[in-house]
């Protein structure tokens, strides 16, 4: 049974939750707690009933008995993150043993004093708050970093990510300027058991060779009793996983340390005096043809072999299809926010200049188009002009001279831009196309498409 003492305090999340078959207990606990706190009491036979109703993220248990830990366990398998304090007696200690052993953030023995309860739940309440806050900027992270596409090369990807990110393997992510190499070795943190610990970058091309030998490895200076130590990259990532982007222009000298290091998984910091290990998962990238650089010199076979166990190609934008108005329009979404503005979409020239354009910038290009349209646009939509796309990078059609070809050609496009535009609604799609239903489904099965 539970008895809300104060209006809607069920809920609240900073309602606390005061569990004991004994109302005197309730009532002392209560009263202790003061009036700024909302009360929720409830006895503890019967409680995991009423358990998922609860949105309390601090409980307090009044005694401690074989009842009440087992209502702790039920409170902890519901909501992991809510803090749970637990009333014992100060002549068994053997209870405040078993109440931490079963979960609870802290105890307090009777007699006890209302500030140190009080204090105890703020404590409690402070720490489910920075928790939740916590939570949601990784998730706010996450989102940031997710990889949209429903087309089939993105797909496919995405199925290798995953397998990827399940081992230690090295991963070397090819692509084009734009594609999202980054974003993609950071999807691959995340999705892996390492995604809790460090993820550190650093750009192979952007600093000279001894900057970077110090960023990698890290440097000791000054003599044995008073030494300053600068912790390299590789060594920060110890546990996580470490993204060597633009690993193409890497200098040979450096790649040999990095060779020692794939090989022994060791680190040794420039002037120091011992080899330190570290476990590390790698992801690499680059835009150049590794082969075609140990063809020239210029990249080490041995170390291809150690940083590619595996490789990703990402697909270029031209090749992605519809991907680049789901695209457009989640770049559209995230604007209007960070700009104020009110933009309702794309027009139907803008719609065709977004998928008929050869993307050259790849992700990076459109995403900055958008937001330079979100700047210029005057109206409530996005036009072709205001994407400003030259006509030089128009794709070419390619279209084979065979009029069955060109036929098929021509209606795949079609159904693949009515789905795109229609966002997947079936109804609309086939108005747009000026079909039924049924041989739109049709098409879709003949042309293996994505809905």
């Amino acid at each position: 049974m539970v008895e809300v003492q104060q209006h809607a305090a069920s809920r609240r999340q900073d309602a606390v939750l005061i569990i004991s078959d004994d109302a005197d207990a309730q009532i002392r606990v209560s009263r202790a707690l003061g009036d700024e706190t909302a009360i929720v009491t409830a006895q503890a036979q019967g409680i995991s009933n009423t358990l998922h109703q609860l949105l309390t993220t601090v409980a307090v248990i009044a005694e401690c008995n074989a009842v009440t830990l087992a209502v702790l366990k039920d409170i902890l398998s519901y909501s992991p993150r809510t803090k749970v304090i637990v009333v014992v007696d100060s002549e068994n200690n053997g209870d405040a043993v078993l109440a931490l052993e079963a979960g609870a953030t802290d105890i307090i023995e009777r007699p006890y004093s209302d500030d140190l309860l009080r204090m105890m739940v703020k404590r409690a309440q402070h720490i489910a708050s920075l928790e939740s806050e916590v939570e949601r900027l990784r998730t706010y992270e996450r989102q940031q970093h997710a990889i949209l596409g429903g087309s089939a090369p993105m797909v496919q990807l995405l199925r290798m990510v995953d397998r990827v990110a399940s081992t230690d393997v090295n991963t070397l992510v090819y692509g084009e300027s734009g594609t999202g190499k980054a974003l993609m070795a950071r999807a691959i943190h995340d999705r892996s058991t390492r995604s809790n610990k460090p993820f550190i970058t650093l750009n192979c091309a952007s600093l000279p060779e001894d900057m970077l030998d110090a960023e990698l490895f890290g440097i000791e200076r000054g003599n044995f009793d008073s030494r300053q130590i600068k912790i390299g990259k590789i060594e920060a990532a110890h546990g996580g996983t470490l993204f060597l982007d633009e690993i193409g222009d890497m200098p040979l000298s450096i790649q040999a340390k990095v060779l020692r290091f794939f090989q022994e998984r060791v680190v040794d910091r420039i002037a120091g005096e011992r080899s330190i290990p570290v476990d590390v998962k790698v992801v690499a990238a680059t835009y150049h043809d590794l082969g075609a650089r140990v063809s020239e010199k210029k990249f080490r076979d041995d170390l291809l072999h150690h940083v590619g166990e595996v490789t990703i190609n990402i697909p270029p934008l031209r090749d992605r299809g519809d991907d680049v108005l789901l695209l457009a329009k989640t770049f559209l979404l995230q604007f209007n926010q960070t700009m104020n503005r009110k933009i309702n979409g794309f027009s139907d020239d803008a719609v065709n200049a977004l998928m008929t354009y050869a993307w050259p910038g790849n992700v990076r290009e459109l995403q900055n188009k958008v937001k330079s349209a979100v700047i210029m646009a005057d109206g409530t939509q996005i036009s072709a002009a205001d994407l400003a796309l030259t006509k030089e990078h128009q794709k070419d059609s390619g279209l084979p001279l065979n009029l069955r070809q060109v036929r098929e050609e021509a209606e795949r496009n079609a159904v693949t831009r009515a789905l795109a535009r229609a966002e997947g609604n079936m109804s609309q799609s086939a108005n747009l196309l000026g079909i039924s239903r049924p041989t739109l489904y049709t098409l879709i099965e003949k042309y293996s498409l994505q809905r």
